[in-house]
């Protein structure tokens, strides 16, 4: 019961967690290797080093649609429609 209780919680902690992982740039720049390519990383060097302005926006939108699905499959997944409707 208690576990049904804090679902909303748990999902809205999870999804904070999760997209700030995707696109956490700063840490991939400084702890990564030159090897390591992250979305991230590919954006800012779009927008910032090439100035290649419309991929950079379609790769945000494409990451912001991935991310909009994999938020609505885990929130049906984990039913918290129900919790809150």
């Amino acid at each position: 019961m208690t576990l049904l209780l804090a679902l909303p919680g748990l999902f809205a902690r999870s999804v904070l967690t999760f997209i700030a992982a995707l696109v956490d740039c700063v840490n991939a720049e400084l702890l990564g290797s030159p090897k390591t390519r992250m979305i991230g990383n590919v954006i800012q060097a779009r927008f910032l080093q090439q100035n290649d302005y419309p991929l950079a926006a379609a790769l945000s939108f494409l990451l912001m649609v991935a991310i909009l699905i994999a938020v609505l499959f885990y929130a049906r997944a984990l039913g918290t429609e129900e919790l809150t409707g």
